[in-house]
């Protein structure tokens, strides 16, 4: 799994599937046949990357997970995975969405290829829906109400899914579609952004709309009890809507956060430049806004969509790999939960009236949460006693360079200040209204000159007494007194129109420039007339604002720099080089507007893992070290029998280098040769070793006692010493020779020169020569101890004199 290899896939898994398709246990299939008559209804959503929540209803406590390159069903009763795809869906770090839309079907989205699968859940046998490259990262599966949707944010489009085929029915839509959710009736309902608008999609009638936020604007669409909720991340708004248009709407001051995964209420929203959770009913007059800072100073962490499911929010924070369980009756931190694994985000998902908590490609642990909050570990490894899936560290030989840690945290900012009550104005003086919600509060005294009051006196305010808002929010200040225009510059583009409408005045919206970061977009920065202006009523006054986050230049920076509130920064390696850790490229580049939430990438190299080349030809090792940005250095001189293959190398594989750092293989390319042992015509005794395999007239080939290396190949292999032939002229009962490995020539004896070379020590796999004696004829023979050669001279009265020296067997 991530950071690392493929998973090798249960034995006991293995032996369920005796075919080449992934079947389920007997007990399991009586359970989905079971469950194919309960099903009553089916929700299952897509909201942000790695977020599927299917609620169908079989009750077998079971889930469909991505588990390396395959998908995995996973069983709560039996604390097992029961089945597993025989066919790879995802290669390498690929990410899976996984959504079971009804008992027997299950469809796979592969968010980095396009490419769109739907698995029987009897098979789990892969059928290709669809395949879309260009537009991989947009594609979302959405369901509910016995219908299912394929959602293309990059093309606009929708399209009905026929749960049993797969069969795509294109749904006709007025505008372009970038993402939908699915009630229990069956009925889609998507955002356009380009339009603001929300696109009411009912199975087997015609679409419907209406105009729910700016031309334009980023929003998030979620599910709350069955409707459709839209969050406006850079006004802190939320409505709820049905077909006759807005239900419930709440100013939550709560601004660029993430919004919970579709499910029932209340609404959570984790606001990552605080740290806090802000939860509401959308309950009319009656709901109710409540916020709670999350434990440990999360403020600036990198978050996932929240999971409602029974009494408890189920908050992701990527930054510390935990889920922060939160109770939201009683507005308290029940646990803190650490996920295992090291992928830099895992996935939180409902189903089957369960939470299930999943790292895609590391570890083999899946953790799951009851309705009722009690915890289960569910190891889905290999056989027992397997370590869980990763990539091992090797400990250097020598001390590697250091190379700082990829991270995508972005910069902490400072929490918020809370929130305050607009007090009760109406009839008091407007200089004093004013003087009163300052410092804490800005005041936007909006001039009325019709209805009942005195001159200078409060008539209302917007927001009305009462109401919680963030520090420093805007309150307009409607007064009896001559019409002018009203300062709305640095107020949201919403209110501030609402401020002109107080006046009687007539709002025109320009989106204009771009914003330093997500908490200036959509702040008026202009308006005309200007503020103090005679108006009459119905006089226009055009806002000009940024919808986009201007594109700050990071090149040259470190690879992890902080990001503007609003934009993520994504650190992509591209590989060894250099510089090392500094952006090199940025995509978009400086300059460009993005719209909010949107993503930086920022590529940089890297320092070079060092290859593993052990038992490679020197050739093939250098070309791979090359490749990896690193320099080879041949040390040749190992005492092996592996002849043109790395023996060792240094410093060891995974070792972080700087680019063109050298890298040590030693090898020998000088192999040795049989040395022959020739043995003189009967009933004489002497023996011959040469390196030559041509017999002497009259003498026999014996067995050979190893290998030597040849007299010329002494300087090439380290450790090697020579041997010296020499023949008895002198007082010799029969022809006879002599080794050793001094040069001096014997008394009695002639020199022969050089005979061949072998070592002085021990390298290991070699073993001693040893040279024999016999006193009565002079005779000198030579074998390996306990060898039968060794035996038949020892019987034969030879005496063992000296080692020689050490040769290979």
């Amino acid at each position: 799994m991530p950071g690392s290899r493929n998973p090798s896939w249960p034995a006991r898994l293995r032996r369920r599937m005796p075919t080449a398709r992934a079947t389920l246990t007997g007990t399991r299939v009586n359970r989905v046949a079971l469950g194919l008559v309960a099903v009553l209804a089916v929700t299952a959503v897509g909201f942000g990357t790695g977020y599927r929540s299917s609620e169908a209803a079989l009750g077998d406590g079971s889930t469909y997970l991505q588990k390396g390159e395959r998908v995995m069903r996973v069983n709560a009763d039996n604390q097992d995975a029961d089945a597993i795809t025989a066919k790879k869906l995802a290669t390498g770090k690929e990410r899976l969405e996984i959504v079971q839309v009804d008992a027997g079907s299950v469809f796979v989205v592969n968010n980095d290829t396009g490419v769109v699968t739907r698995l029987p859940t009897r098979t789990l046998d892969p059928e290709t829906v669809d395949n879309r490259p260009e537009s991989k990262g947009h594609l979302s599966v959405v369901t509910g109400g016995g219908a299912t949707y394929l959602v293309d944010g990059q093309r606009g489009t929708v399209d009905g899914l026929e749960a049993t085929t797969g069969q795509r029915v294109p749904v006709p839509t007025p505008v372009r579609v970038t993402q939908a959710v699915v009630d229990s009736r069956g009925t889609a309902w998507g955002y356009a952004q380009e339009s603001g608008e929300l696109i009411e999609m009912p199975k087997g009638g015609a679409a419907d709309r209406q105009h729910v936020a700016g031309r334009g604007e980023p929003a998030m669409l979620t599910l709350v009890a069955d409707a459709p909720v839209l969050y406006r991340p850079d006004s802190g708004e939320v409505g709820m809507y049905g077909g006759d248009g807005l239900l419930h709407k709440r100013d939550l001051a709560a601004r660029h956060g993430r919004v919970s995964a579709p499910g029932a209420r209340p609404l959570a929203i984790v606001l990552p430049a605080t740290g806090e959770l802000v939860i509401t009913d959308l309950d009319g007059e009656r709901g109710e806004d409540r916020r709670v800072s999350l434990p440990d100073d999360r403020a600036g962490n990198r978050f996932g969509a929240p999971v409602v499911h029974h009494e408890r929010i189920y908050v992701p924070d990527y930054s510390t790999r935990q889920v922060i369980v939160v109770e939201h009756r009683g507005l308290r931190i029940e646990s803190v939960v650490t996920v295992p694994g090291k992928s830099d985000e895992f996935q939180v998902t409902v189903r089957d009236n369960r939470v299930w908590i999943n790292d895609p490609h590391d570890t083999s642990i899946v953790i799951t949460f009851t309705a009722d909050g009690r915890q289960t570990e569910i190891d889905v490894s290999t056989d027992p006693g397997d370590k869980p899936r990763g990539t091992p560290t090797v400990a250097p030989t020598s001390t590697p360079r250091q190379s700082p840690q990829p991270t995508t945290a972005p910069r902490r900012t400072p929490p918020a200040k809370p929130t305050i009550t607009v007090p009760n104005l109406v009839g008091t003086d407007r200089t004093a209204a004013c003087a009163r919600l300052m410092p804490e509060l800005r005041c936007v005294p909006v001039a009325q000159n019709d209805g009942a009051g005195e001159t200078d006196q409060v008539l209302r305010t917007d927001p009305p007494a009462g109401s919680r808002v963030a520090h420093g929010s805007a309150v307009t200040v409607v007064y009896r007194g001559e019409a002018t225009v009203p300062s709305v510059q640095g107020l949201p583009a919403d209110q501030a129109c609402r401020a002109l409408a107080q006046a009687h005045l007539t709002c025109v919206d320009q989106p204009a420039g771009l914003a330093v970061d997500g908490n200036a977009v959509r702040l008026v920065t202009g308006q005309d007339p200007a503020a103090g202006q005679p108006a009459n009523t119905g006089t226009r006054v055009t806002i000009t604002y940024p919808v986009q986050i201007a594109v700050p230049n990071f090149e040259s920076q470190p690879y992890n720099v902080a990001c503007p509130v609003g934009l993520t920064c994504v650190p992509t390696p591209i590989g060894p080089g250099s510089p090392t850790y500094t952006v090199i490229d940025q995509h978009p580049l400086p300059g460009a507007g993005l719209d909010p939430n949107g993503t930086v990438t920022l590529r940089y190299r890297t320092n070079s893992a060092v290859p593993d080349v052990h038992n490679m030809p020197p050739d093939q090792a250098c070309q791979v070290l090359q490749s990896a940005g690193l320099a080879c250095n041949r040390v040749e001189g190992a005492a092996t029998l592996a002849v043109n293959q790395v023996i060792t190398q240094d410093p060891q594989p995974g070792t972080e280098l700087a680019p063109g750092s050298p890298v040590n293989i030693v090898y020998e390319s000088t192999g040795p040769t049989v040395l022959h042992r020739f043995k003189a015509p009967h009933p004489r005794q002497t023996n011959l070793l040469s390196i030559s395999p041509d017999v002497p007239p009259g003498w026999s080939s014996q067995s050979s006692p190893g290998r030597v290396y040849q007299s010329t190949q002494v300087a090439e292999v380290p450790g090697l010493i020579q041997i010296y032939q020499f023949q008895c002229v002198n007082g010799c009962r029969e022809p006879n020779y002599y080794l050793s490995a001094d040069p001096n020539t014997p008394a009695n004896y002639a020199p022969g020169g050089p005979a061949f070379s072998c070592f002085a020590d021990q390298p290991h796999g070699t073993l001693p020569l040893h040279a024999l004696h016999h006193r009565e004829t002079g005779v000198w023979v030579w074998a390996r101890e306990y060898t039968n050669e060794w035996t038949v001279f020892t019987a034969r009265g030879f005496q063992p004199m000296a080692r020689l020296c050490h040769i290979w067997p």
